[in-house]
C-alpha cells in the first residue's frame, strides 16, 4: 500500500534513483488520498471497515494510524476509538497497534497494555499465566489450542522497546543519522545499549511524572542525532544541554534539539 510505496521511495532516493523516488513519491500520495476518500468517515473522524460499510473495527483504524495515513485532524479521534477498543487483535497484529499509539504520542496507554496483568491477551499473561519462557504464537491456549511456544511474531516489545518506548531510529540510512525520541509513559528510570553498524548507541532517563525529564544519551563519533524531550505542558523551548541553555523548536508534545553534535550530552527538561 501507500507505506510501501514510501519506503520504496526513501530506498531510491538514498542510491540516488530522484525519478524513481518522485514517481514513488507521486504514488503514495495518490493511494493515500484515494484510502481516506474512500474509507474515512469525515463525520465521526475514523475508518470504516469497507466501501460502503458503516462499521468501524480496531484493525480498519490502527494499521492506517501505524503507517501514516492519517490526517493530521483526525489523529486524535482516530488514537481515542483505538484506545477505546484495547488489544481485540492477535499477537501479530499487536506490533501494529502499538506502532500506532506511539505515531499519536499514546506512551502511556502502550505501556499500560505491554503491562496489563489483568487481561488474558497481554505478554504478563504469557509469562505467569501461562507459563511460556518464550513468546507465544497466540495469547492463550484457549486462542489456539495447536500453537507453538516458541513464537518470534509475539515478541513485539522486543522491537518496540528500542525503537517507540526509547525512541532510537535511524533518520538516514546505515543510521548515519539517528533520532532519539522516548516515550516513556509512566516509567520513571529506564536505560538501552543499541548496538548498529556505527557502534552502540547508550542512553538512560530518570523522569518524574510531569516535573522532570532528564536524558543522557552517547552516540558514536560518527552519528549526528536529532533528541526529543517532553515539553512537560509547558510552552517553553527551552532545554538544559550539558548544563546549558539550549533553544530548541516544539512539535506537539516534544521539543526537538536538531543536529545535536556526536558523543556524550546530557539533557535536562524541567517545570
Amino acid at each position: 500500500g501507500a507505506a510501501a510505496l514510501v519506503l520504496m521511495s526513501d530506498m531510491a532516493r538514498a542510491v540516488g534513483r530522484t525519478q524513481d523516488a518522485d514517481e514513488f513519491s507521486q504514488a503514495a500520495a495518490g493511494v493515500r488520498r484515494s484510502f481516506n476518500d474512500v474509507l474515512l468517515d469525515k463525520a465521526r473522524g475514523i475508518y470504516v471497515d469497507g466501501e460502503g460499510s458503516r462499521h468501524s473495527a480496531l484493525h480498519a483504524n490502527m494499521f492506517p494510524l501505524a503507517f501514516g495515513l492519517v490526517p493530521a485532524e483526525h489523529v486524535r479521534p482516530v488514537a481515542e476509538f483505538v484506545k477505546s477498543r484495547g488489544i481485540v487483535c492477535s499477537v501479530y497484529g499487536a506490533q501494529y497497534l502499538l506502532e500506532a499509539l506511539y505515531e499519536a504520542g499514546e506512551g502511556d496507554f502502550a505501556l499500560r497494555l505491554m503491562t496489563d496483568r489483568n487481561s488474558d491477551r497481554s505478554w504478563p499473561h504469557m509469562v505467569y499465566d501461562v507459563g511460556t519462557t518464550i513468546t507465544l504464537e497466540a495469547w492463550d491456549n484457549k486462542y489456539k489450542p495447536n500453537q507453538d511456544w516458541n513464537h518470534a511474531w509475539g515478541a513485539v516489545p522486543a522491537n518496540i522497546i528500542p525503537r517507540c518506548l526509547m525512541g532510537v531510529e535511524p533518520v538516514e540510512p546505515g543510521f548515519a543519522r539517528v533520532q532519539i525520541k522516548p516515550q516513556v509513559g509512566s516509567l520513571t528510570r529506564g536505560s538501552l545499549d543499541l548496538p548498529t553498524i556505527r557502534g552502540t548507541i547508550r542512553m538512560d532517563f530518570e523522569a518524574t511524572l510531569g516535573q522532570s525529564f532528564i536524558l543522557n544519551v552517547a552516540t558514536p563519533a560518527n552519528m549526528p542525532a536529532v533528541v526529543y524531550l517532553p515539553n512537560l505542558g509547558s510552552d517553553s523551548t527551552q532545554v538544559l544541554m550539558d548544563g546549558r541553555t539550549v533553544q530548541g523548536r516544539r512539535e506537539g508534545k516534544f521539543i526537538v534539539l536538531e543536529d545535536v553534535t556526536p558523543g556524550n550530552h546530557r539533557f535536562e527538561r524541567r517545570l
